[in-house]
């Protein structure tokens, strides 16, 4: 995993989405670790979700400035 480089640590996300993929799909491992490891992806999509919202969420307040200022006006 690799990140400085994007390309290639995305690269390296979507070559573990099949490994993942592999690996659910089999009976290698019991349904215990499948469900282990399908909690861990939540909890990283999760983080990785919030993260996205929080830099979209603040692409209208970049683009309308004033919205803000006219609710401080009488302050």
């Amino acid at each position: 995993m690799d990140p400085i480089n994007p390309d290639r640590f995305a690269y390296d996300a979507f070559t573990l989405a099949f490994k993942i993929k592999k690996i659910l799909e089999s009976d290698l491992i019991s349904k215990e670790a499948k469900e282990e490891l399908a909690e861990d992806y939540a909890r990283v999509k999760e983080k990785v979700d919030l993260l996205t919202r929080y830099r979209e969420d603040r692409e209208p307040g970049k683009k309308m400035p004033n919205r803000l200022g006219s609710f401080f006006k009488p302050f």
